[in-house]
């Protein structure tokens, strides 16, 4: 029996031994996860994945994405490169999918690390991302639903980010507004400029729609989950951060070791004793 490959992906290979998924962020292409595949690269190889319809990978053809759809896609990069079982980290919407793939499909998954993803739902009013326009995001994510790419593409240009500055600023922004000191992977992370698309848009209400803390609770496989306090960065966010990961640590077992990070967001560039805690649990039987 034939497979039909229905996707293809655009990827980033470094180092040698087992593989190792890396997912990046939303704006991101699969090398915001550059300094965890330098580190890991003496025994893993970790192959860098530009998110459906981010970047440079195909987008996912659904009318509607549901946890599931997210879930075949990773699967189908694993079967496409004859992977059985692999370890898998996921920052942000990359980590959404991660745990997605997770949830779905167990038994190809070795270890799953997520960055700063699962413990809290995301926002139904998302004004960090958004702004004051976020006030309408609950009204377009029912148009979505409804409707499909049709309207994703009235949308595109409203939700696109027509930034015109050079990579160089854009970093310098980027470090001032998370307070994160400059460094080359943050850099190298901001080459490529990725605006929104449909595909993106597409993928961006699926990830909406998802009950994430929901998805955490029905995880089977050993999980590394590193989460940003937001100590010292937002108050409000961080009193928000403690209550949900403490909602979550009485409802849920074992396999979920929880690594907190004084930071924001961003915690894979904020801290860097987190990289060799991360790989001593991927190392681990």
């Amino acid at each position: 029996m034939s497979t039909e490959i229905m996707y293809d992906y655009y990827v980033e290979k470094m180092g040698e031994g087992d593989p190792v998924i890396f997912l990046p962020a939303a704006g991101y292409p699969g090398n915001e996860g550059l300094n965890i595949a330098e580190y890991l690269a003496e025994g893993f190889e970790t192959h860098m994945v530009d998110l459906p319809g981010i970047g440079k990978s195909m987008g996912i053809q659904a009318h509607q994405i549901h946890s599931l759809e997210m879930a075949k896609w990773v699967k189908e990069y694993l079967d496409q490169q004859k992977f059985d079982k692999v370890s898998v980290i996921g920052h942000s919407l990359g980590g959404a999918l991660a745990l997605a793939f997770a949830v779905h499909f167990p038994a190809r998954v070795k270890k799953l690390v997520l960055l700063d993803q699962g413990h809290k739902p995301f926002p139904r009013i998302p004004r960090r991302e958004f702004g004051m326009f976020a006030y309408a995001v609950p009204l377009l994510n029912i148009a979505a639903a409804l409707f499909g790419k049709p309207i994703l593409r009235l949308l595109e240009p409203i939700f696109s980010d027509n930034d015109d500055a050079d990579s160089n600023e854009r970093v310098k922004r980027f470090c001032e507004i998370f307070a994160i000191e400059e460094n080359k992977y943050i850099r190298k992370a901001h080459e490529r400029n990725i605006g929104f698309s449909v595909d993106m848009l597409n993928l961006y209400f699926g990830f909406y729609r998802l009950q994430m803390p929901k998805l955490l609770s029905q995880v089977k496989v050993p999980t590394y989950l590193a989460y940003a306090t937001f100590k010292g960065v937002d108050k409000q966010e961080y009193e928000n951060t403690l209550e949900h990961v403490e909602k979550m640590k009485r409802h849920t077992q074992p396999p979920i070791t929880y690594r907190p990070v004084d930071s924001g967001h961003y915690v894979h560039w904020s801290d860097p004793a987190l990289l060799p805690d991360m790989k001593l649990f991927l190392e681990q039987q």
